[in-house]
């Protein structure tokens, strides 16, 4: 099976229909980070079809949840999820946050080739970097603990905004470990296509306490 069938399998799974210029971006851009993989170090999978299967259908699960019209994807990496959410959104911006030099040159470089003027990259670490808009949610995969996000992300936490936080098994630990805090958290279990335990934590900032 080609990238652009599985990624529209794992959509129609997912209750997403794809139209097929957004398939075939899709798969473009999982060619484009198996390319670049060996300069830029962007996944351990080593084939098109295993990255759309396994990481583009994960990062369409996340969709129905963002809201708004600026979406920071911090710690970016190969553009997940924020790359793929911006080819199936044209309409929101998403600035994509990476601090390694490499992976920020193989997302810039990946903007200009899928033509997405609707993505920014940012090399910069999470607490140096400021947007120049309030950004509507905030998207973090294996950034780190929860109440590290909740640290990292304090300056772009704005009354409207969301954090929404990407998580394997169900973080019951990191959400305990927030005391009061984890009332403005929800826990969201995904069902992704091949995962067998994906979880969303999110978080409405309006309903954190204030910092001490």
């Amino acid at each position: 099976m080609t990238p652009e069938t599985l990624i529209l399998d794992g959509a129609r799974a997912l209750g997403q229909p794809l139209d097929e210029a957004q398939a075939k971006l899709l798969a473009r851009y999982s060619e484009l980070v198996i390319k670049w993989n060996r300069v830029a170090n962007l996944t351990g999978v080593r084939r098109a079809t295993d990255f759309a299967r396994k990481f583009v259908v994960d990062a369409l699960a996340v969709r129905p949840f963002v809201d708004g019209r600026q979406v920071a994807d911090l710690g970016s990496g190969a553009g997940l999820p924020g790359m793929v959410l911006a080819i199936v959104m044209p309409d929101t911006v998403f600035h994509l946050v990476e601090p390694r030099a490499r992976r920020a040159r193989f997302l810039a470089q990946a903007r200009i080739e899928l033509n997405l003027p609707n993505v920014e990259v940012h090399c910069a670490r999470i607490e140096d970097w400021t947007p120049e808009a309030p950004v509507d949610a905030i998207i973090c995969q294996a950034v780190g603990a929860l109440d590290y996000v909740l640290r990292m992300t304090r300056d772009l936490q704005g009354g409207q905004t969301r954090i929404l936080a990407l998580k394997g098994q169900a973080p019951l630990a990191e959400l305990a470990a927030l005391g009061p805090v984890a009332a403005a958290c929800e826990l969201i279990r995904l069902e992704v296509p091949g995962w067998s335990d994906r979880h969303l934590v999110r978080i409405d900032c309006v309903r954190l306490p204030p910092a001490d």
